[in-house]
């Protein structure tokens, strides 16, 4: 007899949301973390004292608001920042400033008088040429969708499907071009447009493919709603754990997998590092797909078809995030001394063009550092005061994509400092002074997240946002299983499966949902 009914392997806000759902649905449901915190690569630690940083993911920037209520985190507390703008972005001395406003009648009048009306024409289109790709996004976001190339040939005119094409296999910058014409022109919007669809790619703006991730992006939230969890980003999930165990859930943390059992072509456990095994009528992997049949399966368990799928998906994700502290909020010069003393100098990026993105990406897969890389720079103690000591100083996040991921032995280390220097460089543009400021700092590259966190070659997207692995794609490109798995009673509910990554919950909840259903007509065919 199965001593639970679903063992879920990741104590993640994709496990935990399975969690909830199935544990208040009468399920008796056990919940296995490798580290001794939830969160996982979206989790709030004390790396320095007193000072708190969000590792890995750091905003909901594609999260529904509403399961906040429905998977009952107001009742434990759980609260949003909302800034009136989620960023600012910056180019060269000269280079008009692009503040992404959270309200519309605020960014549509910041266009309209600092970039022109040319601008906010363009603007205002391209916003109306998402909204195909997003009605489409919003019918399967709760469900295992077709695959893209189905999706596409079911369009209703040749008009929306000749928008879906180009939205999932053009580049970003044709999309981009299409509506600001002119590349030497509003450099800022259209590099903060550009860096969009680099998330979660190993693309730049210009290949082919790269329109899919800013789509997605664009359009499966609130796009200029950055939203902050108060307390970090870790908060999220330490609230559904919370939620999770007053419904009588059971979280074990420092709890490795090494293996699923098998038995009859079926999973009905799994085996942990200390040698126990553990039986349930479903397991639940919320790991990439090559962690979870890669590593935890039997071998020669699955299809050879299938295994050779989950061997060509691709991950290559290099990033570079540096946690500081400062002696004090920094004093902007030159183009953006006008944010000083407003919220806008919270999150300020450098991003002075989608060319320059191009370069980075080109020297990146070169194995070279950038030598002009693209920096976001936020403060989040300037937002919520919980998270740095009441003494005027402050926690700082750097973030940079295109850290090389192909690097010779021994000249990692050499190369995280060289492009932590170059950050901090882009940085003295507009902080003459902001070298001075760094108190502490500790550097993660996708490196870390690999080795914490199995995450395969440190892909934060679990399988990057490519259109071979979107959609009906996900979680193993031509397996049209969705959330269920070639073995029996082994499901998917991580960032791996649709509708893909970011701090959303979607793939927790829809998983869970597929699971409840098949032990549901387990008991019927029982009960039969």
């Amino acid at each position: 007899m199965s001593e639970y009914d679903v063992i879920i392997v990741g104590a993640g806000h994709n496990g935990l949301t399975a969690g909830v759902e199935l544990q208040r649905a009468g399920k008796k449901v056990l919940i296995l973390e490798k580290t001794n915190w939830p969160g996982g690569q979206a989790a709030t630690k004390e790396l320095f004292k007193g000072y708190k940083h969000s590792v890995g993911a750091w905003a909901l920037l594609i999260f529904r608001e509403e399961l906040i209520k429905y998977l009952e985190m107001d009742k434990e507390g759980f609260e949003l920042i909302r800034p009136e703008s989620s960023f600012t972005v910056f180019g060269d001395e000269g280079d008009t400033p692009f503040i992404g406003y959270t309200d519309p009648i605020d960014l549509a009048n910041h266009l309209a008088e600092d970039h022109g009306i040319e601008a906010l024409d363009g603007f205002n289109k391209l916003g109306s040429f998402f909204a195909t790709f997003k009605e489409m996004f919003e019918k399967y976001m709760h469900e295992q969708p077709p695959t893209l190339e189905e999706i596409i040939a079911m369009a209703p005119d040749e008009k929306t499907r000749r928008a879906l094409s180009k939205l999932s296999y053009g580049s970003a910058i044709e999309v981009i071009r299409e509506f600001f014409k002119e590349s030497g022109k509003h450099g800022t919007i259209q590099g903060s447009l550009s860096a969009s669809a680099i998330d979660g790619t190993h693309m730049g703006p210009f290949t082919k493919g790269s329109a899919l991730s800013m789509s997605y992006h664009y359009t499966a939230g609130d796009t200029y709603d950055f939203k902050i969890p108060k307390g970090g980003i870790g908060t999220v999930s330490t609230t559904l754990q919370k939620v999770f165990e007053r419904y009588g859930g059971e979280v074990r943390f420092k709890a490795i997998v090494e293996q699923f059992i098998v038995e009859d072509g079926a999973v009905v456990g799994v085996r942990v590092k200390d040698g126990q095994e553990l039986r349930s009528r479903a397991v639940i992997s919320t790991l990439d797909s090559k962690m979870t049949f890669g590593s935890l399966c039997e071998p020669g368990s699955l299809p050879t078809d299938f295994t050779n799928a989950v061997d060509d998906i691709e991950y290559a994700n290099g990033y570079l995030q540096v946690h500081m502290t400062i002696k004090r909020l920094p004093t902007f010069t030159n183009q953006l001394a006008f944010v000083n003393g407003t919220v806008q100098s919270w999150l300020v990026a450098y991003i002075k063009s989608p060319e320059q993105l191009h370069r980075a990406w080109h020297q990146s897969r070169a194995g070279q550092v950038a030598d002009d890389p693209a920096v976001y720079c936020y403060f989040p103690s300037q937002l919520d005061s919980s998270l740095s000591p009441d003494d005027g100083t402050h926690t700082c996040t750097m973030f940079s994509h295109y850290f090389p991921t192909d690097i010779p032995v021994g000249q990692h280390n050499e190369m995280k400092k060289l492009m932590v220097d170059r950050m901090i460089g882009a940085m003295e543009k507009v902080v003459p002074d902001f070298r001075d400021l760094i108190m502490d700092q500790a550097v993660f590259t996708q490196r870390y997240f690999e080795k914490a966190f199995n995450a395969t070659e440190g892909d934060f997207s679990m399988g990057l946002l490519h259109p071979g692995q979107m959609f009906g794609d996900r979680p193993v490109p031509g397996w049209d299983g969705g959330y269920e798995t070639p073995l029996e009673n082994l499901f998917m509910a991580g960032g791996a499966c649709h509708p893909g990554p970011g701090v959303t919950c979607l793939p927790g909840l829809n998983g869970a949902r597929v699971v409840m259903a098949k032990l549901g007509e387990a008991k019927e065919e029982a009960a039969e």
